[in-house]
C-alpha cells in the first residue's frame, strides 16, 4: 500500500471519469461516519493497475470498529450516485486478521492500493 497526496492525486487523476465521484464519496463517508471511518484505499482486486481504465472503481474502506458487510455497502452505495464505485468494507481488526490469513482480496489491496483518505496514521503497519 503507498501513501500519496490526496491533492497530487486529485492533480494527477483530474481528467479521470471517477475523480468527480470519488472526491464526493470522500467528502460525504467523512460527513456520515468521520469518527469511525480510518481510511479509504483505492485498489485492483484482482492485482491490476490502480486506477482502473474502466469501471468500476474498487475502494476499500477501513473502521475503527466490526462492520456488517452488507448493511454498510447498503450505506455506502447510498452515498455514490455515480454508481462507478464498488465497496469492501472491513474493520481493522477484521482486515488485520484477513492478512494473517493470507486472504486474496487483502493480499491485493495491500500491493496495490492508494491510501485515498486516512486518519490517526491507522494504515503505517501496512505501508510498503
Amino acid at each position: 500500500m503507498q501513501r500519496l497526496s490526496w491533492d497530487l492525486l486529485r492533480q494527477s487523476w483530474a481528467d479521470r471519469y471517477f475523480i468527480g465521484p470519488l472526491s464526493e464519496f470522500i467528502s460525504r463517508l467523512h460527513e456520515d461516519r468521520g469518527d469511525d471511518a480510518l481510511a479509504v484505499v483505492i485498489f485492483s482486486p484482482e492485482g491490476e493497475a490502480v486506477p482502473p481504465p474502466l469501471p468500476p472503481v474498487h475502494l476499500l474502506i477501513l473502521y475503527r470498529s466490526p462492520v456488517d458487510f452488507l448493511r454498510d455497502n447498503l450505506f455506502l452505495r447510498g452515498r455514490d450516485p455515480s454508481g462507478i464505485l464498488n465497496f469492501f468494507s472491513y474493520g481493522l481488526d477484521s482486515f488485520r486478521k484477513m492478512i494473517k490469513d493470507a486472504n486474496p482480496l487483502s493480499i491485493h489491496a495491500l500491493q496495490t492500493g492508494r491510501i485515498l483518505y486516512e486518519t490517526d496514521n491507522a494504515l503505517q503497519e501496512f505501508i510498503s
